[in-house]
Formats: C-alpha cells, sequence, structure tokens
C-alpha cells in the first residue's frame, strides 16, 4: 500500500523500567512509515528509571514522540491518562497500547490498520496476545484467555474468542472474528493493542475505561463492529509470577471502588444502577470460580485441544483471583485505602 494513514499511538506509563525499554525497541522495529506514526505518552509521575529511558528515545525520534504528564497518575478514569492523551490524537486511527504491550510482530502495525481500511464497516480492531516459549506460567495463561483479569473471562471478548471462538461470525477473506457490540450480548475490549477510527472513538465519548467505551456504544443503539484477527498478536509482558499478578489485580480493585467507581458507565454489581439479570451473571461468576469443578472441565478442555500445559491451571487462577478481589473489596471498603503493586 503507497498510502498508509497516519496513526496515533497513545501509551500511558507509570514506573515502568521492567519493560518500557522494550516496549520502544519493538515500536520502531515496526515496518509501518515513521513519517505517519504520532506516539502520544502520558505519564503518572515516575520515580524509577521510566522517564530517562522515555527521554532517551524522544531524543532520538523528536517528530514523532510527544510527551505529556498525566498529574492524576492513573490511566483509567474519566480525565485520567489515557483520557487525556487520546484526545489530542491527530491521527486517522488512535492505537492503544498499554507501556507493557510488546509488538513482537513487525508488521503488527500494518496488518491492523489494514483491516480497518479494508473493511469500512469495522469500527475497531483488537489485538490477540502472544505466548513466549520462556515466560512464567502465569504469564502464558494470561497471554493465553487473551485478558489480565480471569474473573473478567465472561465479559471479555479476547477471553470469549480463544475459549469459544464459535460463537463468532467468521471473516475467511479477512482472518477475523466479527463482534457487533450487543448491549443484550455484552462482551468488551479496548485495550492491550486496540485500534479504532478516531472519528468512532470521539463520537462515544473518547476514554475512560475500555469496559465502559464498549458499553457507551453497546447503549448508542448505532451498529459497532469489532475485528479480532486470528494471528494477529503481541505480547502482554504483564506479570513476573502469580503473587506479582495477584498484588496488581488487588491494587486495580482498590483503584476502582475509592477513586473510579462514580462516574463510571458499566458497573460490575451495584443493585441500585444496574439490571437484576446484571448482577445476577456477576454472583453466578463467583459461583463458578469457588465451585473450581467447572473451571477444570474448562482448563482441561483447552488443554487437550491446544495440547498445552498451562490450561490446567485455570481453575486455581479463577478460585485464587475470586478471593483477591474478595479481600480487595473489604480492604477498601473498610480501609479506605488501596494497597500496593509494582506495575
Amino acid at each position: 500500500m503507497a498510502n498508509w494513514p497516519k496513526i496515533s499511538i497513545v501509551t500511558c506509563t507509570y514506573n515502568g523500567e521492567r519493560v518500557i525499554e522494550d516496549y520502544f525497541k519493538y515500536i520502531f522495529s515496526q515496518d509501518y512509515p515513521k513519517n505517519k506514526i504520532e506516539l502520544i505518552v502520558a505519564d503518572g509521575g515516575s520515580s524509577d528509571r521510566t522517564l530517562d529511558i522515555i527521554e532517551k528515545y524522544r531524543k532520538k525520534y523528536p517528530k514523532i514522540i510527544k510527551f505529556m504528564h498525566n498529574p492524576r497518575q492513573y490511566s483509567m478514569g474519566k480525565g485520567m491518562g489515557m483520557d487525556l492523551a487520546t484526545r489530542k490524537a491527530k491521527g486517522e486511527f488512535i492505537v492503544q497500547l498499554g507501556q507493557d504491550n510488546l509488538l513482537v510482530q513487525n508488521d503488527w502495525l500494518k496488518n491492523m490498520i489494514k483491516i480497518l481500511i479494508e473493511n469500512p464497516k469495522i469500527t475497531g480492531v483488537q489485538s490477540r496476545l502472544f505466548i513466549p516459549k520462556n515466560a512464567s506460567m502465569t504469564d502464558k495463561y494470561v497471554n493465553a484467555i487473551g485478558i489480565e483479569d480471569p474473573y473478567a473471562i465472561p465479559y471479555s471478548l479476547t477471553a470469549q474468542v480463544a475459549f469459544y471462538p464459535k460463537k463468532f461470525k467468521y471473516d475467511k477473506k479477512g482472518d477475523f472474528f466479527i463482534y457487533r457490540i450487543d448491549k443484550d450480548n455484552f462482551y468488551y475490549a479496548g485495550d492491550n493493542g486496540f485500534v479504532i477510527r478516531r472519528k468512532e472513538f470521539l463520537e462515544t465519548g473518547g476514554y475512560t475505561q475500555d469496559i465502559d467505551n464498549f458499553y457507551r456504544m453497546a447503549e448508542s443503539g448505532k451498529r459497532y463492529f469489532i475485528a479480532v484477527p486470528r494471528d494477529i498478536r503481541l505480547y502482554h509482558k504483564t506479570t513476573t509470577s502469580l503473587e506479582h499478578m495477584v498484588k496488581k489485580r488487588v491494587f486495580y480493585i482498590g483503584h476502582y471502588l475509592i477513586k473510579n467507581y462514580g462516574e463510571r458507565d458499566f458497573y460490575w454489581m451495584d443493585f441500585k444502577r444496574i439490571s437484576f439479570m446484571r448482577n445476577l451473571k456477576f454472583l453466578l461468576t463467583v459461583a463458578h470460580n469457588f465451585l473450581f469443578i467447572p473451571g477444570v472441565f474448562q482448563g482441561l478442555r483447552m488443554a487437550l485441544k491446544e495440547k498445552k500445559g498451562y490450561w490446567l491451571i485455570h481453575p486455581v487462577m479463577l478460585w485464587v483471583i475470586t478471593m483477591a478481589y474478595i479481600y480487595a473489596f473489604f480492604y477498601a471498603k473498610i480501609g479506605k485505602k488501596q494497597t500496593k503493586a509494582d506495575i
């Protein structure tokens, strides 16, 4: 393709020295034309080497990298990092990447953008995740289910494609699954390698949080279609161990309850704000995870299907993360404070 469109890659950083060097290396190894890339980096006040690494790449690519300070530290929520940064985007397409998202396929950007160019009815494209051979068991599992939060599997588009691909229409020519965003059959995406047309992004209210963005689309009554390519993948270098993952999830639940609850569009459970059926789905998910046996059958089915041993930890992960969330709930509600966690 001779004339690739201008794109805006948007990333929020905070104490990401563990991953940010690799993040930049993979970004600038992409075969997408550099003069068509705008990279907006919003930092939430990092106290490690993150800012030094960002500055090194800013000096090397001054026309590409635009740096801004995120005064509220966090990426998710109205008026926070991702919301502020995406509003400065000038590209035709907005690419949402986390600081721990590594574009290990050097044609990732071209392949994601190509789907949107060739399919004007597609609103956004959600990447799947790559599983490195040398990653920890926890990291392999998280990338296999397509989402960092095992509890959210019943709600996550990428997780549902991983577990139940036949639920979705499949475009053979483009080699991607298609999901029409639907309030009655609701799944969300929008993080860890999500590309969306800037026009549709702005008309649906911009960014507050991935699940909120999708819920607004569902409530709008308009027809929004999301493509999930079968083999376009990035590596979400999210955890170093099970303990690390649990601490991060407990931290995020505390943030959600204490600082990011009042101005939401989607609520996981709230008897005053949402329907009985949505509250019931949440409670049934808790029961499913605690019963353990359903998770055993799910994990065993996937292990036999893909011949990968990491699927066998699935029931343990569901049980552990649910227990962690119960702890986080009471810690936040009673203590009125968040736990700490390394990124």
